[in-house]
């Protein structure tokens, strides 16, 4: 028995016996780009001495090699094994291949490589001839005309088991076609991390501890492969993130749900990449696809959305909903209501305001009368005195703060005293100047300020 492997249209003698030589590497929407797989396939074969046959229309090519000897440049005498192709039928020629059967050795080594070529090529065809490509069993290996076909042993356990699984090798053939037109696929249980795929063939599965809530379908302008057909992991995972960033509101919206229920392998993407932003397109979707989920609560990180700030949060009407820190990242650069948009940028970050104590509004008071002493108000209106309850510290103290330009100072509302004297004075400084802690304004007003209070 044979696996035969069909398609409509008689392919050129070069494909199978010139290196480089590639009817599709410009074609975005074929799987073919190197011009070598056909010639690595017949390698792989011959070195593994698995019987094939190769019909081009009525021409059959049967492949072999020969026993040449090299003088190295230090005496030395080796074999070499120069491969050369017998063309029978309408043209009787033998080919020297230009390559030997060394070619390739250290790559290719699975067989299911060598198949998974020759179906690609058949593939490529059939979509340039608008028909459809053949895999399967057959009792003869015979040629026809108008046709291309490779016969290849099926008593061969490897090829037996490549017959087996060629849905799981090719979406052409996994009994779902519309598959072949989606970047993200429906997930394949039998796998952890998520199954790669080149314009619907099969070419790594990335690993992961955790399972990946989809499957993905990429075109060659989307990713690049060796001439072995594997990418690198890292620019894989990247590229992922970058289409993720990109999917529909349906798509994101399941995607939310599903890292809602449990880790998965694409809530740790790189917010690097899964931020990569083209236009308002991925707003809307990401603005949309939050609502569909969430309605109008709020995102967070996990750590935010179990913090005392949440419930604040929710005293206010709003629901906290915890994504994982990249997403929460991505989600609140593409529009989509955080903590700050309920409690402010301060609320956000632990702290809380409360109603103004009599210490901290004397404080402010007081230094302001010793500004408009110095005549170092510089126009500036008197500030609004405000209290805040510090609820996270994040290993940290704040005694007060100032949101420079909205004429407002901020004390811890337990300040009394002189703590409170020395606050008030340094966030009045702040509203006065409009400047920063390190600022060279702030140090000078600092500076001329002790002079006039001194004198």
């Amino acid at each position: 028995m044979f696996l035969k492997i069909e398609n409509q249209g008689v392919a050129p003698l070069e494909a199978f016996t010139v290196l480089g030589d590639s009817g599709s590497r410009h074609r975005d929407g074929l799987i073919g780009q190197f011009g070598s797989g056909n010639k690595h396939g017949i390698n792989l074969l011959l070195r593994k001495n698995i019987p094939f046959k190769i019909c081009a229309g009525l021409n059959t090519l049967k492949f072999y090699v020969e026993v040449n000897h090299v003088t190295e440049a230090d005496g030395t005498v080796r074999e070499s094994y120069p491969v050369k192709c017998r063309v029978t039928g309408k043209i009787n020629r033998t080919i020297d291949c230009g390559w030997t059967l060394e070619f390739g050795a250290l790559d290719w080594t699975d067989t299911r490589m060598a198949l998974r070529e020759f179906v690609s090529n058949a593939l490529d065809c059939a979509s340039i001839m608008d028909s459809e490509a053949v895999v399967e069993p057959s009792a003869t290996n015979k040629a026809k005309a108008n046709t291309t076909r490779i016969y290849v042993d099926l008593d061969n356990p490897e090829v037996a088991e490549f017959h087996r699984e060629l849905g799981k090798h090719f979406l052409h053939f996994s009994g779902d076609r519309s598959q072949l037109d989606k970047k993200f696929l429906k997930k394949n249980p039998e796998s952890v991390g998520p199954r790669i795929y080149l314009n619907g063939v099969f070419i790594s599965e990335i690993k992961s501890q955790y399972p990946s809530a989809y499957d993905y379908n990429f075109s060659k302008s989307d990713i690049r492969i060796d001439e072995a057909r594997n990418s690198d992991e890292y620019a894989l995972k990247a590229r992922i993130a970058q289409q993720v960033n990109k999917a529909d509101k349906e798509t994101l919206s399941s995607l939310f749900r599903t890292m809602a229920e449990g880790d998965v392998f694409e809530a740790h993407l790189d917010d690097f990449y899964l931020g990569y932003s083209e236009g308002s397109d991925q707003r809307d979707n990401w603005t949309g696809a939050w609502e569909e989920f969430a309605g109008d609560a709020v995102v967070a990180t996990q750590e935010l959305a179990s913090s005392p700030i949440a419930s604040h949060v929710k005293a206010k009407g709003r629901e906290v909903v915890a994504l994982p820190d990249s997403f929460a990242k991505v989600a609140q650069s593409m529009g989509v209501d955080t903590m700050a948009a309920v409690l402010g940028s301060q609320g956000a970050t632990g702290k809380v305001e409360v109603p103004t104590t009599d210490a901290a509004f004397n404080a402010v008071q007081e230094v302001w009368g010793w500004v408009e002493a110095a005549d170092m108000t510089f126009g500036k209106p008197r500030p609004v005195t405000k209290c805040f309850k510090q609820l996270m510290d994040g290993e940290g103290e704040t005694l007060g703060y100032c949101v420079l330009g909205s004429g407002e100072v901020h004390i811890r509302e337990d300040l009394a005293g002189k703590l409170a004297l020395k606050t008030a004075i340094e966030e009045v400084a702040h509203h006065i100047t409009g400047s920063t802690d390190c600022s060279r304004d702030f140090q000078n007003f600092a500076f001329d300020m002790i002079v006039e209070l001194c004198l």
